[in-house]
């Protein structure tokens, strides 16, 4: 029996999904090239809606889709390379005119940005997610192998080189994303999709028997181009297809993983470090290293990495300076567990030390009975571990280990629970009210006008990140934040900064019209009274005479650390809702300060 990854999930894995996918309705906006996209789509979800709208040259798309945009998921817009790049402009220059093709490729790029510009016009004005398809690049030099491969004479240069102008813009825009369907296509083969061993090259497109009637008259009538190029385009849109929706699961943040807890022996090297004397290449060599620096990726992405190992720490860390370097320090590990106590009791410090939730941690032991002790004892975990030569393709390629941006919270986040131990080991030894005055809060209230603004990533990343101390769970999309300020919400964000560290962005605000709709914080400055102050704050500027400031409060399943905020702030609980009747008695708790 084979173990090999099938197709469907190769580049996508599936491996880490909990939470079916949900889509309603899509729109697939440009080129001839997707029409065929639609169909797929039903095919995979039968219950979605997919509207094709194709356009050429620089026809302008209406100012609003035939639905209402709150009924679209996320739009795809392809831009026609042959109205990038018309055959008419570079068919007959000569090669030895290295200015004229540099003219052309400018020329090219500038009908790319207006090209762009209008595709993106449901984008512009109601912020509809979107991922933008690059150009397929030719599968070969045309001018020949042994000449320049980097230079703009190559047609496979100037394509790449043009996908690189595409990612600019896209980069330009809010709730945008590149779609790379050129590596998804380069994944399966070129050869099975790209027409460009018949057709010009500015075609850019996939090979099709459309024109087989046209040359039915031929004294010798031609073989049908899918005789002689079997071509996958059927499957190319299929995985195309599970390539966005595994972008549009990232976008969500559906089951994310936040914490990543591994063993070491046989798990970060081979073997039993402590049983030999010597450590040879061999222990890192392969699997290992791949592994090893799937954890580094991940670090980078703000996943929190955790050692969890039955070892002596003395012992193990002169192996691990010996074998690992600067490859992996410990200090890369946001917490480290290594002793003899069972795994499971290391395992629940763990989730307290990293104040993360079980559904949301990733758990790796080459050792079944080990996995099997900390799923009994957490059911939600998701735990792996019999053949290494998966883990590093399911780490770094799932959705759920993605992000859509990197913040600056994000890259810092193993250095801030380093401080937040530090600072839990000053609290134990130290009254509560000195411990409170000896951390010199202060926080950053400020109000954010509109999605553009820079600090919006993460207060987007902390809003659909949230489950603990969130006071609804809500989930926002950017085109409904857009859209709700637009109809006069109030976003607010404060960051956190105490002697330990600077905790960054680490709390949003929705609030309108005197109540308070949402009020979510990240769970490392709880305990701090962060939302008392922050509270107090901000009901001096929404409280007025003709009405008490309110409001909302859902209980979820995962919020319990949010439930009594109201109460702990001085509101009260009639006819439904939380109202503050004394906005005075609120006051910012004396050792915290704002900036």
């Amino acid at each position: 029996m084979s173990d090999a990854i099938p197709d469907i999930s190769f580049r996508c894995p599936t491996d880490l999904a909990v939470t079916p996918l949900t889509l309603r309705r899509v729109a697939v906006v440009g080129q001839c090239l997707l029409a065929g996209w639609p169909g797929v789509l039903k095919e995979i979800y039968p219950k979605s809606e997919c509207d094709l709208f194709l356009f050429n040259n620089l026809q302008e798309l209406p100012a609003a889709p035939p639905r209402p945009v709150g009924e679209y998921d996320f739009q795809t817009v392809a831009i026609p390379l042959r109205s990038v790049v018309p055959e008419t402009a570079y068919f007959t220059l000569n090669y030895n005119d290295v200015n004229g093709y540099a003219a052309l490729f400018d020329a090219s790029a500038q009908r790319l940005r207006q090209f762009f510009a209008q595709a993106m016009r449901w984008n512009r004005s109601h912020g509809l997610l979107t991922f933008v398809v690059n150009f397929l690049v030719p599968q070969q030099n045309p001018l020949g192998r042994l000449l320049p491969r980097y230079d703009l004479r190559n047609f496979v240069y100037f394509v790449e080189r043009l996908n690189q102008i595409l990612a600019e813009e896209v980069a330009a825009y809010t709730n945008a994303y590149l779609f790379d369907l050129d590596q998804v296509v380069a994944s399966m083969g070129r050869r099975h999709v790209l027409d460009d061993v018949i057709l010009h090259m500015n075609h850019g497109a996939v090979l099709s028997d459309s024109s087989a009637e046209a040359d039915r008259g031929r004294i010798e009538p031609a073989t049908n181009v899918s005789h002689v190029y079997p071509g996958q385009i059927h499957h190319a849109i299929k995985l195309s297809w599970i390539e966005l929706l595994a972008m549009f699961r990232t976008t969500q943040q559906l089951d994310m993983v936040k914490l990543v807890v591994t063993d070491i022996d046989d798990t970060i090297w081979r073997g039993v470090a402590a049983e030999t004397t010597t450590h040879g290449g061999d222990a890192l060599e392969g699997w290992p290293l791949g592994y090893i620096e799937a954890l580094c990726y991940l670090k980078r992405r703000g996943v929190l990495l955790a050692v969890l190992s039955k070892n002596e720490e003395s012992l193990l860390e002169p192996i691990w300076r010996q074998l690992l370097g600067a490859r992996l320090p410990l200090d890369n590990f946001a917490v480290r567990k290594i002793n003899w106590r069972p795994k499971v009791e290391n395992f629940a410090a763990i989730l307290e030390e990293c104040n993360v939730l079980p559904q949301n941690v990733v758990f790796i032991d080459d050792n079944p009975v080990e996995r099997a002790s900390i799923v009994a004892a957490y059911p939600r975990v998701r735990a792996f571990g019999p053949n290494p030569h998966l883990w590093r393709r399911i780490l770094l390629w799932s959705p759920e280990t993605q992000v859509p941006t990197i913040t600056t919270e994000s890259a810092q986040r193993t250095a801030m629970i380093h401080s937040q131990v530090e600072r839990e080991t000053q609290r134990k030894v130290m009254s509560r009210e000195e411990f409170l005055a000896s951390l010199k809060l202060e926080v950053l209230l400020r109000r954010m006008e509109t999605v553009e603004d820079s600090s919006f990533p993460r207060a987007l990343e902390l809003t659909n990140k949230s489950n603990q101390f969130n006071t609804t769970g809500q989930r926002w999309t950017p085109q409904e934040i857009r859209t709700a300020l637009a109809e006069g919400l109030e976003l607010w964000t404060f960051e956190v900064t105490d002697r330990f560290t600077s905790y960054g962005l680490v709390g949003v605000v929705f609030a309108k019209d005197g109540r308070f709709l949402q009020f979510l914080m990240s769970c490392r400055v709880v305990g701090l009274e962060v939302e008392v102050a922050v509270i107090a704050q901000l009901t001096k500027a929404m409280a007025r005479a003709d009405r008490p400031v309110s409001a909302e409060l859902k209980e979820t399943e995962l919020n319990l650390l949010a439930r009594d905020v109201w109460r702990r702030c001085g509101f009260e609980l009639r006819d439904g809702v939380w109202r503050l009747l004394d906005s005075e008695a609120l006051r910012v708790p004396a050792h915290v300060s704002f900036v």
